[in-house]
């Protein structure tokens, strides 16, 4: 499963990593086109700076497992 596809997929969820699923796919400055680890270092960056970096190790997380 791709990080892309582990994000749309996430969006459904009724949590915070949902909430954070959508809040990253309504993200017009969302690197896409980039490698995984540049887009995973965009997201650690940017949920620092929100207050939300506790819901992000979590989503990071729930990624790594469905590897």
């Amino acid at each position: 499963m791709t990080l892309e596809q582990f994000i749309q997929d996430c969006t459904a969820l009724d949590n915070p990593i949902g909430d954070l699923a959508n809040d990253i796919m309504e993200d017009t400055n969302f690197p896409s086109d980039k490698p995984e680890i540049e887009i995973l270092n965009y997201l650690d960056f940017q949920t620092r700076m929100s207050g939300t970096h506790d819901v992000f190790q979590e989503f990071k997380s729930e990624y790594q497992k469905h590897q």
